[in-house]
């Protein structure tokens, strides 16, 4: 990282431009306000740290200066341990984070290492607007509208090779929301059926008397509304791919007649005697246990073998949390062209809590997140709080059995001790609820996010 130092006293600025300059960051280091801004004037830089008291200006002011001077820059607040109410304006005024003096070589590097994590969040997701729309790149992989992280390379690599095998059954496996339906797209897109028809059946949303004429066709005459045939979907995908998505739901006696369909390419409209012939590739999905479903009688065992030719597994997205910056780009750059916003990312903070969150509904789940981020977003930069997900908490720490009635309000304590006691209380009065914490102690929502996170603050709601 670049890092500037700005400290007047010779002692503590060499000191800390040695410890940083070790650990391999490119140091500049000055005395002074005026030095300061020669030196943002000619590089920009990654980390400041900037010492309260200067010899020729107000820091708190200059710290207003950087909004606009050093964008992007993360800025540290260097402080005296007493100097409580000038580290709380700090970071309300927009720092980082404060360092107290003295300060042990183990709070740098925490601060160095958060820094970091934030910075290689925020320049992976930049960079992916330069990547290519067809070649993978490092740990980017891409099939055809789909991307992920290196994870998913082996994945990718066998949906590009079963693609040159026009005819092969496919079944798609994986929770709700990883991407069965895209997968599927992908497989008929890359493959020589592509110019033909792609028909997407979804087994759970049709109700079941009319599954078999919707999927087969019927006669006209077949039942007491038919009055024209019509064509099913398994005719109006002949050349192409048949999705049958959540398979699983399909019911056992239109089972019998899709097994016929794969066996022999052929089948009859609802009352109907002449045999239809189809040249399709049949694509199945479900998130359901299909050997469970055929073990409790539910599911035919001779289906489900003919279905599982080619069986691939979707992980979920907790499994490759290194794809969740670039689908989140992706989802970004999707949801702000169709809204026409003018959003250029996300804030550290909102990163962080993307890539620490479970995704229970997976991909689904982080695209619905986004857009809301689109659509609640004021700034540049979608915060934690326009996303409306959970913070991911540590357990709090136990605290320390202190003896005497009052020893809580007479133990001196350290900065971040007295700041975390703050933020416990208000969240106390206010029932867990950080929007109004935020409010009460004059803090911008996710610094408050990244503190009860860094505390391992513990809320009931």
């Amino acid at each position: 990282m670049d890092i500037l130092i700005v400290e007047d006293d010779e002692l503590q600025r060499k000191a800390m431009f040695d410890l940083l300059k070790r650990k391999g960051h490119s140091v500049k280091a000055c005395d002074s306000l005026t030095d300061a801004r020669s030196r943002l004037a000619d590089g920009q830089f990654h980390l400041i740290f900037l010492d309260r008291g200067l010899p020729d200006g107000d820091s708190m002011h200059f710290l207003e200066e950087l909004h606009e001077q050093a964008k992007g820059a993360y800025v540290v607040f260097v402080t005296g341990q007493a100097d409580v109410a000038s580290a709380v304006q700090a970071i309300r005024t927009g720092a980082y984070d404060y360092l107290p003096k003295p300060y042990a070589a183990e709070q740098l590097e925490k601060i160095l290492r958060n820094v970091e994590q934030a910075v290689t969040m925020q320049e992976r997701v930049e960079g992916l607007s330069r990547l290519s729309a067809t070649n993978a790149s490092g740990d980017v992989w891409r099939l055809d509208n789909m991307i992920g992280g290196g994870a998913l390379r082996e994945l990718f690599t066998k949906v590009q090779r079963i693609a040159e095998f026009p005819d092969t059954t496919v079944l798609l496996l994986g929770e709700s929301g990883t991407g069965k339906g895209m997968m599927a797209s992908a497989i008929h897109r890359l493959s020589t059926r592509a110019d033909k028809p792609f028909v997407d059946v979804n087994c759970s949303a049709i109700p079941g008397p009319l599954m078999e004429s919707e999927v087969f066709g019927y006669e006209k005459g077949a039942f007491t509304d038919a009055k024209n045939s019509k064509p099913g979907l398994l005719e109006i995908a002949d050349g192409g791919t048949v999705f049958l998505d959540e398979i699983g739901d399909m019911e056992p006696a239109l089972q019998a007649k899709l097994l016929k369909v794969i066996e022999d390419k052929q089948f009859r409209r609802v009352g109907g005697s002449r045999v239809t012939h189809v040249d399709i590739r049949i694509v199945a999905a479900t998130c359901r246990d299909l050997q469970k479903l055929v073990r409790d009688g539910i599911f035919r065992e001779d289906l489900y073998y003919r279905l599982s030719v080619f069986p691939l597994t979707l992980p979920p997205l907790r499994e490759h949390p290194e794809s969740i910056p670039m689908l989140a780009a992706q989802c970004l750059q999707q949801c702000k062209l169709a809204a026409g916003r003018k959003i250029s990312g996300f804030t550290p903070a909102a990163m962080e809590v993307l890539c620490n969150y479970s995704w229970p509904g997976n991909v689904r789940e982080l695209r619905n997140a986004v857009e809301r981020g689109v659509i609640l977003c004021t700034e540049t930069l979608i915060d934690v709080k326009d996303m409306g997900i959970p913070v991911p908490l540590r357990p709090a720490a136990a605290p320390a059995a202190v003896p005497g009635a009052n020893a809580e309000e007479d133990a001196p304590m350290s900065l971040a001790e007295n700041e975390k006691r703050l933020i416990e209380k208000v969240l106390r009065e206010v029932n867990g609820h950080r929007g109004k914490a935020a409010d009460i102690l004059k803090v911008h929502r996710s610094s408050l996010h990244r503190k009860i996170a860094e505390y391992g603050i513990a809320i009931e709601e």
